[in-house]
């Protein structure tokens, strides 16, 4: 007797069977069952597709279902979704917390900077010293020159255009680029060396006396900065010995048009270095309103201080209060002397732009040079401030 088995589908109670597909071959898995889209009737749906697997439907089968692997993808999803949310948040957090460490280095140390100026604006009894208009504290390499920005190293050679002329008053010196050098230190200096020589130099300029036993260095803000009014001060260690001749003053920036003395000249420190507890001050002028005449026209007025201390000794400071009719010269705040119209009995060229000058000579306003071999002035700073509201600085 033949024995006939009914079909038995192992479809599972999720079964998607009937329902509509879209493209006919097309297969997909549901709860471990296979379907096939097919056409039944002229209607593309999907039918259950025995794939020789049913039989083992009875065991058990271990492992997730495709919905749960698709439950913990979209799980993983989340997660991964929040962990780059929190890593986001927290580099979000880092970087303002980096942005605030950083605006608050930048406040304290431009605080520091405010109250650095602030404390370092000079004090002087009777004035109003306002705020820093330019400064250099050398503050270059070592070994490198001032910079070419503000300062012109010169050679021995009496043209107004050449710093205003250098090497008059019969000095022993040739001028030399190399003898001026920063030294490369955390506070800076620049420094001028002055050397005995047995031979002539190449690069020196002119002697204008013949035979020069020195060289030295001489620079200025000619033609690269000019200044009218304000109180204007150096930082210098002086150099010691007999015929060193240090001097930092200024010439009026029209002397190539009208020449010296017309141009007028303010002195705010030379030093006789045959006697270095002195320090003396001038303003020179001419006694005629004629541009382009010297030298019969030139006088000047003079003031000196004993200061008590040996000036090559350790660094002070040299000023000038400069107003509209008015010089005055100091030293470490202690006034030297004080120049008007009334006593000048001539030009008063002093209302006008002049240029800044540091040099060292040798000749016989410091005293006899005998026994001089080597020296070293150090300038550690030069600044500009404004003076009861006036001051400026002019750029080329």
């Amino acid at each position: 007797m033949a024995i006939v088995f009914a079909s038995i589908s192992f479809a599972s109670a999720n079964s998607i069977a009937g329902t509509p597909c879209k493209q006919s071959g097309l297969q997909q898995l549901k709860d471990r069952d296979l379907y096939s889209c097919v056409k039944v009737n002229s209607k593309l749906v999907w039918q259950f597709t025995d794939d020789n697997t049913s039989s083992f439907a009875p065991y058990p089968i271990s492992g997730p279902t495709w919905q749960q692997l698709a439950d913990i993808r979209d799980a993983a999803t989340k997660l991964t979704a929040e962990q780059a949310a929190a890593a986001k948040a927290k580099l979000d957090a880092e970087i303002a917390a980096a942005k605030a460490a950083a605006e608050l280095k930048a406040k304290q140390e431009a605080d520091a900077k405010a109250a650095k100026a602030a404390a370092e604006i000079p004090k002087v009894a009777g004035l109003v010293i306002g705020k820093l208009l330019w400064s250099d504290d050398f503050l270059g390499a070592k070994g490198s020159q001032a910079s070419s920005t503000s300062w012109t190293p010169r050679l021995c050679k009496q043209a107004a255009s050449n710093g205003g002329g250098t090497c008059h008053n019969n000095e022993q010196q040739y001028y030399i680029p190399e003898a001026i050098a920063q030294d490369g230190s955390v506070d800076g200096n620049l420094i001028i060396t002055t050397k005995r020589i047995t031979q002539p130099v190449t690069n020196g300029g002119i002697c204008y006396v013949g035979l020069c036993s020195f060289t030295s260095g001489r620079l200025d803000t000619q033609g690269k900065l000019s200044f009218k009014y304000g109180f204007i001060e150096s930082r210098i260690k002086m150099p010691a010995g007999s015929g060193n001749w240090p001097a930092f003053w200024m010439l009026g920036e029209n002397i190539n048009q009208v020449a010296w003395p017309y141009s007028g000249e303010m002195d705010i420190v030379e030093i006789h270095s045959d006697r270095p507890t002195v320090t003396t001050s001038a303003t020179h002028f001419s006694i005629t309103d004629t541009p382009n005449a010297c030298c019969g026209n030139a006088r000047y007025v003079f003031d000196e201080l004993e200061v008590g201390v040996d000036v090559s000794s350790d660094f002070h400071t040299y000023a000038i209060a400069w107003l509209p009719n008015a010089i005055s010269y100091y030293f470490d705040g202690r006034l030297v002397g004080s120049t008007t119209p009334s006593r000048v009995s001539g030009k008063w060229a002093f209302n006008e732009k002049f240029f800044l000058i540091l040099n060292n000579a040798v000749g016989s306003f410091g005293g006899s040079w005998a026994n001089l071999q080597s020296s070293t002035m150090s300038i550690d700073w030069v600044r500009s401030y404004q003076l009861n509201g006036y001051g400026e600085v002019f750029g080329p």
